[in-house]
């Protein structure tokens, strides 16, 4: 079966476009149990990721409405270390929840965009074809994507100097 191999690329875009706020592996689960359920109305003329991607981004978006109250649970956020960059495995755990925060505090749009494009670096014209949507405006909501993530990154004291450069994809 071709969904097979579509599980890790769905695991991590549960836990990119979940950020903190939702079970990724929960959100996964559920993708691929409507993937199976629902691949006999699969069309093969359209690209099998952005199939899944659409139905990762629904199930996402159920599971984040359903997870709100986890925004009310004192201490969830996680203050960075003044000290530079994460050097060990605590270190980059806690980097990795703080940006997987940050991921989340965007808006969908910004997040798909960015997940897709920079984080997984798929082409611009790829990402278009997954999301349904003109090249140009992938490269535009990657920028401001890219504007917002730095923004919020800064606001939580996190220096991303070089990490959010603008890629030369073609």
């Amino acid at each position: 079966m071709r969904l097979i191999r579509l599980v890790p690329l769905v695991a991590g875009w549960c836990a990119r476009l979940g950020g903190g706020h939702i079970d990724a592996d929960a959100a996964a689960s559920d993708v691929l149990e409507v993937l199976v359920r629902r691949y006999d109305a699969y069309d093969p003329a359209r690209s099998l990721e952005g199939w899944a991607w659409g139905i990762t981004v629904r199930v996402v978006r159920d599971h984040r409405r359903a997870g709100w109250w986890r925004r009310w649970i004192p201490g969830a956020t996680i203050e960075p270390r003044a000290s530079g960059s994460a050097s060990g495995p605590a270190e980059q755990a806690e980097l990795t929840a703080l940006v997987q925060a940050i991921l989340g505090s965007l808006s969908e749009l910004h997040r798909e965009v960015l997940v897709l494009h920079d984080l997984e670096e798929r082409p611009a014209l790829e990402v278009a074809e997954i999301l349904g949507i003109p090249e140009g405006t992938v490269r535009s909501r990657a920028r401001l994507a890219r504007a917002a993530f730095k923004a919020e990154a800064e606001r939580r004291g996190l220096s991303l100097s070089n990490i959010l450069e603008e890629p030369n994809d073609g």
